[in-house]
């Protein structure tokens, strides 16, 4: 009877082991697992949280880089605009200063014999008040003989410098006037300074 007793708590003994054993190992097991999860989970977070900040930095790179290309252009516009404005009042003033009345009289002569030998004489030139009898005088002292057909010179008060030909009676002039020659003069070098700007840039 003893035996059979020991016996039986020897069986039940190693039978609550060996069920301890299995319950402690599927317990570690489990931890195990949810170690691993959990481990995989925040290294995927992390890879996310640093492609995201890798997307955002690239992006804020890139903003700012625009940005500061977009400035670039700003600034060369600008200085091209700045040095296109000085220019021009560069070229408004030599042209002002060029068409003095003995220079204009000499255009006048030469525009009268190619208006002449094209359809005959018969021209109007329209000056500012402040040039118109200068260059009647001048014209008339030098040149009046060689016309082939004539010239009248009149005053017009809405040229400042300069002047407008055309024939008598007609309704198209060639304009020579300050602000004409200045604005074609400034046209034509403008693209040339945009050129000059964009190459300084480089």
């Amino acid at each position: 009877m003893a035996e059979e007793l020991q016996h039986l708590i020897e069986r039940i003994r190693k039978e609550g082991v060996e069920s301890g054993e299995k319950a402690a190992d599927a317990l570690v097991a489990e931890a195990k697992q949810k170690a691993a999860t959990i481990v995989a989970t925040a290294k995927k977070e992390a890879e996310e949280a640093v492609a995201k900040a890798k997307v955002e930095a690239e992006q804020l790179v890139e903003r700012g880089k625009k940005t500061l290309e977009q400035a670039a252009r700003d600034l060369l516009i600008s200085i091209g605009g700045a040095v296109g404005d000085v220019v021009a009042n560069i070229v408004k003033d030599e042209t002002k200063a060029a068409l003095k009345p003995e220079i204009v009289g000499e255009m006048l002569v030469k525009l009268a014999d190619a208006y002449g030998q094209k359809d005959g004489g018969d021209l109007v030139a329209l000056l500012g008040p402040a040039d118109a009898a200068q260059v009647k005088a001048y014209f008339s002292q030098k040149y009046q003989d060689k016309l082939p057909g004539g010239l009248q010179i009149e005053s017009d008060k809405g040229i400042f410098k300069g002047f407008r030909v055309g024939r008598k009676g007609g309704q198209v002039f060639h304009d020579f006037t300050q602000e004409a020659i200045a604005d074609s003069l400034a046209t034509f070098l403008r693209p040339e300074l945009g050129e000059i700007v964009k190459q300084a840039a480089r």
